[in-house]
This record gives structure tokens, C-alpha cells and sequence, in this order.
């Protein structure tokens, strides 16, 4: 494990992400004890004051932005010249993963994403930040499906009428996603986010993009003049008013398109309650097939000769003005001598290649993919991280991204996973089950890697951690398996108390594996002296957890004849388990009482009977949840007045007089 810690606080772990600007480590944040996501800008632009201007914005923009589908950022920092951001982790993956994993994704499921990512954009663009580059690889799913836009590293704050820096060299954004107007180099503003999102679900319902191409350029150019194919093509499980989102998200005119993201998620929430509805056509002022395309990149260094065929054809004056531009040129370069001649024929004579798609695949076999396609061993860097989701060895990343076309000098980066870092197992004894499987999460373990195990015990509470596999302080990969073993508290058995002596009744608890709770002596009238009549809080024959503890009530009767072990031979169990005595010459009366249950809920019923044995005797102490009815015997003697009293939660609701 990565053991530095960072401006004195966070403790850097392992590599989770990363881009062409910054790296992303997942951390600790050792004074708030939580994890924590560090982005940090690469160290090959530190020096570069548009890099470090961005990275900054990046974290101004973010911290302007209180929302629980933006990732929150908590810290910001510098040390030694290395630009850090502390953002809030997100445990889950990236909706690129999701979509390469398993796209399409069901309607359902891609309209609940896009709903979250709309209120996520719809309140940046409420503090006037337009995002400008949403794509899946900028939108981050947890474990529980809740959204999370982040990197906000090109976003703009909208001010005046003004919202495209001219003095770039290139557009920014990444070029499947962003709008006709990024494309152009225009003013771009919420609306281009909108067409962002609509690329986006269109990815998540058929797995495709609209538009690709062999260069970024011709992707470009796509966007500004042709039509995708449209999604129920693709998919047919498509409805029709999702479909028309996405239609209307992506007209190539901004005009054309939703007015707000607020309205994009109203209709979000509406597809699927009317899903048959007339097919979305664009109005004949925003017609996609003959929008016309401005100046492309003017203001651009770098704008290619393909963009500026896409431009309007000037006037013969402007022609004739630059093609003696031209010629001024040429004979500039003449004068110049033939050295920059050689120089500017040899950059021209730089072939273009076809940079294949290596992630996945084992370095060597990486390598050896990128040397057939023409690029030379000396040119291609690799750099060996710890990750979680790859296995070691595997190329996890690559700088440029695969399946485009880069000059054949250009430097190549394969980012290989060292496989899962290790870490050492936490102990997590004595934690609740849901406690310390929370504990190896935050420490860095897949929640889908812990498993449960039961054991009974007598000593460790029910559901609590008894021992876990690899043991405290082992050091684990932090994707290996880990098995918790979990107390099942042992269950014992109330054995038959009533009409045992005291002493007798003692040792019986004690072979059941139960504890002596409260003992309460009451003169009862025909009880033997120092004999058990009653318990609490269960009654024989139940089923309670080990160790658990019985009240008992004891006849203190010094009159009576002794201390008697066994039952009376009058003694007659009510069904309870909870016997009464009787006098010889006292009659039995049967009552028959019925408790409705409540819906939902338990019902604590007493029941306490006054007769010949005595008064306020407890002969029903149980919970019930379902409708009960109990058959209890009063005994009295002849013309005495006997009660039963049945009370539920607490309350007197029945009250049955009995006559001897």
C-alpha cells in the first residue's frame, strides 16, 4: 500500500482513475478518519499555466455546487508544486463501465440515471456553470444506483455574453459527446449540455455512439453535418417518447433543442407513463440536414484542412488576398533557407496510424498488438499501478485512448495493473455484522467479496462477529475473498419449574443453561411453603436464548405443611405452563377468554385470576400476534365471588366475574 500522506493529512492508497490531466488515488483522510478521493494534476503539467488554471477552476467550479448528485469536493491544496483536489469517494463505477459491461441497459434503468444526471446539471447550470463535457467516463454510479457528476475541469462560469474562450488552441471537450457548437469552436451554453445528455442515453439504450469516425476530426464534422441512426433501430424495446428525447436533445441547431434540463426531466419522469406517442420532428427552422455550418475554428491554431473545407466559400477579393498570403509565404520560406524547408516537409511527411485498443489485454500481448500497428517499443511507457478491477498484469488504461488515429512519433502510455494492493485485515470482532462489513468497505474490500457465516455461541451476543477469515492483522488483496463468522445465539429450553421447590428449581435452571432472574416470595393461600407457582418472563417449554434469565415467585406459607419438591396432587396446568393449586373442597369454573390481535403489531395479554388459591395470580404473560383464545379454571367454594382480568398493553379491556 502507498503509505505517504499528502499535505500532512491524506494518506494516498492506490490508483482508481485517471485522465489525460490528473490522476485519481483513493485515500484516507486521517484526521476525519473517512475515505476520501484525491485528483491530483499530473506531473507533467505543473508547469503549464493553462493545465494549472483549469485544475483550479476545476475545484472553484465544484465548490460552488451543493447537490447529492455532484461529487462533493472537501479540500483543495499544493505542496511541492503538486495540485491536488479532495473530493468525495464514490464507491461504485463509472457509467462507461456499466454501459461496456452491459449495455443496453434496461429503459427503466437509463431513464432513473438520466433523471439524477438532470438534476445533478440542472442545478450547475442554476449557478450559471455550464459542465461542457458530459460524457459516461464523467459520471459516477454507486453501489446504491445514486448518480454523481464530477469533473468539472473545462466547465465555464456563464458571464456576459461571452462563454468560448477565443484565445484557445484546440476545442475542448471530449469529441463523441460534445455539441455542433463546441465542434464549431461557437458560444456554448446550457443547451450544449443537454445535447451532451442526449448522446449519453442514447449510448446507455443501444450501446453504440451516434457518431464515430478514424479521427477525432471526422467525428467532429459528423456532428455538424449528418444524421445518426436513430435509436429504436437499434433497439426496438425503445419507446417512442424516449426516443423523442433523445431526438430532440441532439437537434444539431441549440434552438431546436429543450429549452432547460428541468424540462428534459419532467419528460424523463413522464416516458413511461405514456410511452405511444407521435414520433419527435423537428421544426423546419432547425432542420438538422441543412443547418449551416459557421466558420469552423476560427481563432484556432491548430484547426485541420478538413474543418476549413467545412467553411463558406469566400468572395474572389478574400481568395485573391490570401493566396497572395501564400506567396508571400512561400518566399519567405525561400529566404529562409533550406533547412526550414527540410524541416516543415519532414513534420507534413508524419504518417497518421491507427492507435488499436489495448485495454484488457496482458502488457506483453499489448505490446506486441501496438508494434504490428506500426509503432516503435522505444516510443511506448509503461507505468504500473495497483487496481482493483483488472487483474495484474492487464492493461487497465491507455494515453492516447484506443481506436484512433495519432501521429506514428507519438509517445504512448499503457497503464498496467499490479493487481489488487494489499492491506492489512482490520479487526473487526465484536462489530455487528452490518458494523463490520462497513468497516472492510471503507478499508478498501468489495462488499461483494464478504460473505457470512453462522456459529452458535454462548458468550458473544447474537449477531455479532465471533473470528473472521483472514485473521486481524493478515496481510489481504483488498479483492479477496473474506468470510465473517457470526454469533448465532445458542437456544435452550425453559424446563417444567412449577410446583419444584426453590432449590430444586434453581438447579433445573441451571442444567437448562438458564440464569436466576428475580426471586419473589408472596403468601398464597394452599401453596406449599418455599414451592415455585409462578415465572416470568416465559413460561415452560419455551424455546429462549442460552443464558437468559427466569423470575421466580415463591410461596412463603411458614404454616403450610413444609417444603414440598414435586407438583401437589391438586395442582392442574392451565395451559399456560404457569399450574394453580386447589383447595380440596373448591369447585373448578372454566372461562373462555378470546384477545383480537392488532394489525401490524404485537399485543402483550395478562390475564390474572383471583379464586380459592389466592388473589392477582398471573396466569397468562405473553406477546401474540395473531388471534388467541385460552381455556382458564377459576376454583371457588361455594358462594365465593371469583375474577379474571384480561389486560392488553397494559390496559384493563375485560373483566369476567365467576360465582362459587
Amino acid at each position: 500500500m502507498n503509505t505517504r500522506i499528502l499535505g500532512g493529512r491524506y494518506q494516498l492508497q492506490e490508483v482508481i482513475g485517471g485522465g489525460g490531466m490528473a490522476v485519481v488515488y483513493r485515500a484516507v483522510d486521517t484526521l476525519l478518519d473517512r475515505v476520501v478521493a484525491i485528483k491530483m494534476l499530473r506531473s507533467q503539467f505543473v508547469e503549464d499555466e493553462e493545465f494549472v488554471a483549469r485544475f483550479r477552476q476545476e475545484a472553484q467550479n465544484a465548490a460552488r455546487l451543493s447537490h447529492p448528485n455532484i461529487v462533493n469536493v472537501y479540500d483543495v491544496g499544493v505542496v511541492d508544486k503538486e495540485y491536488y483536489i479532495v473530493m468525495e469517494y464514490v464507491d461504485g463505477q463509472t457509467l462507461k463501465d456499466m454501459i461496456v459491461e452491459r449495455a443496453p441497459l434496461p429503459v427503466d434503468e437509463a431513464i432513473q440515471l438520466s433523471v439524477q444526471i438532470c438534476a445533478a446539471l440542472s442545478h450547475a447550470h442554476e449557478q450559471h456553470i455550464i459542465h461542457r463535457d458530459v460524457k459516461p467516463h464523467n459520471i459516477l454510479v454507486n453501489k446504491f444506483g445514486v448518480v454523481k457528476v464530477t469533473d468539472f475541469g473545462i466547465a465555464r462560469a456563464v458571464t456576459g455574453n461571452t462563454i468560448t474562450d477565443r484565445q484557445a488552441t484546440s476545442v475542448l471537450g471530449s469529441v463523441h459527446y460534445f455539441s455542433p457548437e463546441q465542434a464549431r469552436g461557437a458560444q456554448t451554453d446550457a443547451k450544449s449540455d443537454i445535447y451532451s445528455l442526449g448522446v449519453v442515453l442514447y449510448e446507455m439504450l443501444t450501446g453504440s455512439l451516434p457518431f464515430s469516425g478514424p479521427s477525432p476530426v471526422s467525428v467532429a464534422l459528423k456532428h455538424l453535418r449528418e444524421q445518426f441512426v436513430e435509436p429504436r433501430e437499434l433497439n426496438k424495446a425503445i419507446p417512442q417518447s424516449v426516443e423523442n428525447i433523445i431526438l430532440r436533445c441532439m437537434v444539431k441547431a441549440a434552438e431546436g433543442r429543450y429549452d432547460n434540463m428541468a424540462a428534459v426531466k419532467a419528460d424523463l419522469e413522464d416516458a413511461l407513463k405514456h410511452p405511444n406517442v407521435p414520433k419527435f420532428q423537428p421544426s423546419d427552422d432547425y432542420d438538422d440536414k441543412t443547418i449551416a455550418v459557421p466558420v469552423v475554428g476560427e481563432g484556432f491554431s491548430d484547426v485541420s484542412p478538413e474543418l476549413r473545407a467545412a467553411r463558406p466559400k469566400r468572395s474572389w477579393r478574400k481568395v485573391a488576398m490570401y493566396t497572395g498570403i501564400v506567396v508571400a509565404a512561400a518566399a519567405a520560406l525561400a529566404v529562409g533557407g533550406y533547412a526550414a524547408i527540410v524541416l516543415v516537409t519532414n513534420l507534413v511527411k508524419v504518417q497518421n496510424l491507427n492507435l488499436p485498443s489495448v485495454v484488457g489485454k496482458p502488457a506483453a500481448t499489448a505490446m506486441k498488438s501496438l508494434e504490428a500497428a506500426g509503432f516503435n517499443p522505444n516510443q511506448i511507457q509503461e507505468d504500473y499501478e495497483p487496481n482493483t478491477s483488472k487483474p495484474k498484469g492487464i492493461v487497465y488504461d491507455q494515453s492516447p485512448t484506443g481506436n484512433t488515429q495519432v501521429k506514428q512519433t507519438r509517445q504512448i502510455t499503457l497503464y498496467i495493473s499490479k493487481g489488487a494492493p494489499q492491506v492489512s485485515m482490520p479487526d473487526v470482532t465484536g462489530q455487528p455484522y452490518d458494523q463490520a462489513k462497513q468497516s472492510l468497505v471503507t478499508a478498501g474490500f468489495s462488499a461483494n467479496n464478504i460473505t457470512e457465516q453462522v456459529e452458535q455461541s454462548s458468550t458473544v451476543p447474537s449477531g455479532q462477529v465471533i473470528s473472521s477469515n483472514p485473521a486481524a492483522g493478515q496481510q489481504v488483496s483488498t479483492d479477496g475473498k473474506i468470510v465473517l463468522t457470526v454469533s448465532q445465539q445458542e437456544n435452550t429450553t425453559v424446563p417444567n419449574l412449577l410446583g419444584l421447590s426453590y432449590a430444586d428449581a434453581v438447579q433445573a435452571l441451571k442444567n437448562a443453561n438458564l440464569q436466576v432472574g428475580q426471586v419473589t416470595h408472596n403468601q398464597v393461600t394452599n401453596i406449599p411453603n418455599n414451592q415455585v407457582y409462578y415465572i416470568y418472563p416465559y413460561v415452560e417449554g419455551q424455546t429462549v436464548p442460552a443464558g437468559s434469565s427466569v423470575n421466580l415467585y415463591v410461596a412463603d406459607n411458614p404454616q403450610s405443611s413444609g417444603d414440598n419438591s414435586t407438583r401437589s396432587d391438586n395442582s392442574t396446568d392451565n395451559g399456560t405452563g404457569n399450574a394453580t393449586s386447589t383447595s380440596g373442597s373448591a369447585e373448578p369454573h372454566q372461562v373462555s377468554i378470546t384477545v383480537q390481535a392488532n394489525k401490524g403489531a404485537s399485543t402483550q395479554v395478562k390475564i390474572v385470576i383471583d379464586d380459592a388459591n389466592g388473589q392477582n395470580q398471573v396466569v397468562v404473560n405473553q406477546s401474540i400476534q395473531k388471534t388467541t383464545t385460552w381455556q382458564e379454571t377459576l376454583y371457588l367454594n361455594q358462594g365465593q365471588k371469583g375474577d379474571v382480568k384480561v389486560y392488553e398493553n397494559g390496559k384493563l379491556m375485560n373483566d369476567y366475574p365467576v360465582n362459587g
